[in-house]
């Protein structure tokens, strides 16, 4: 039989050439396109009697504060009545004013605690 010969199977890739390879995608999320500046800038941090963080949010933001220091503090607007706030040693929350603009606040408890807050 000198002219039947064997033929082997074709191989997986032979069969299907065109199917592409296993592969691991980030989650939208891990690309750091699905948060905005003002969306990772709702944290607020009290730490050494002064405030950190949180300087431009969106309108009407939940804004979560967390207090290290051993006293409670206030968020007070200067002006108007945008929020005042208590924050307990821990933590605690107060929603940003739905009007654009930028609110300068202080700690009615501490004097020299000042900050502004951007919405926008």
């Amino acid at each position: 039989m000198s002219g039947s010969g064997t033929t082997a199977a074709p191989t997986l890739t032979e069969q299907f050439p065109s199917a592409p390879a296993a592969t691991t995608e980030p989650a939208p999320s891990a690309s750091g396109t699905s948060s905005s500046p003002a969306a990772a800038a709702t944290e607020l941090l009290i730490k050494g009697f002064k405030y950190q963080g949180a300087e431009t949010v969106s309108p009407g933001a939940e804004i979560t504060v967390t207090n290290e220091d051993v006293e409670a503090h206030t968020i007070t607007a200067d002006t108007g009545n945008a929020f005042d706030a208590n924050i307990q040693v821990g933590r605690g929350t107060f929603t940003a004013p739905t009007e654009p603009g930028t609110y300068p606040y202080h700690c009615n408890f501490h004097g020299n605690m000042r900050g502004t807050l951007t919405v926008k």
